[in-house]
Formats: structure tokens, sequence, C-alpha cells
């Protein structure tokens, strides 16, 4: 026969593994609410989420010139960003790359980073 310590340890038991399912449905409720929370926001945003992927409203239509246009700009400014487009034909001294020196190579190419002009000033 049972004593009273098997049918507290029963509750007790039966207690947790309750206040675990209550618990794992209040954090997929609130969980729930929170993502839906979110779309709105994003909606009144202008980003529609949905579970067949995301749509982006714009007021304005691009055509295939408009889409040229812009890449061709994105390619200019990688290019300016890069070490290869920012070359001058100028030494650091002033002189020109036929009137230095070339054993010289601190006198090459001066390549004007962040950090030079950073150090500059």
């Amino acid at each position: 026969m049972a004593n009273w310590i098997d049918y507290l340890s029963l509750v007790l038991t039966f207690s947790i593994i309750t206040a675990l399912v209550y618990g794992g449905f209040v954090a997929v409720k609130a969980t729930s609410e929170a993502v839906q929370s979110t779309k709105e926001k994003l909606k009144t945003k202008g980003v529609n989420v949905s579970k067949h992927g995301v749509s982006v409203k714009t007021n304005k239509r691009y055509d295939r010139e408009d889409y040229l246009d812009a890449t061709q700009r994105g390619f200019i400014k990688a290019m300016k960003a890069s070490s290869a487009g920012n070359q001058s034909d100028k030494l650091s001294n002033g002189a020109t790359k036929e009137e230095g020196s070339s054993s010289d190579k601190s006198e090459r190419y001066h390549l004007r980073s962040r950090r030079a002009h950073a150090v500059d000033k």
C-alpha cells in the first residue's frame, strides 16, 4: 500500500509537468504575437512578409535603362573605391614617374588611403 509520501510525489510530478506544458504554451503564444506585430510594423513600412516569401512595395517602376544605369553607377563606385582605380602618375615628392628614380621604393606611386589622410592631419 502507498503511503502519503508516494501520493505527495505523484501530485508534485504532475504539477511540474503541467507547469512545463503551460509554460510552453505561453512561450509559443508570446512568440507568435511578437512575429505578428513585427509583420504589421514591416507592412506599414512597405515590406510584406508571408509564408511564400517577402515582397517590397516601391513607388517607382524601373525599366531596363534605369536598371543598367544603376548597375553602371555601382561598378564605377566600386572601381573608385578600389586601389587600382586610385593610382596616380605622380610620386610622393611631386615628380612624375619619368623624372623620379625607380630604385627608391618609397618614392613610387603614393596611394592615398584613409589611414594616410588621418596621419597627414
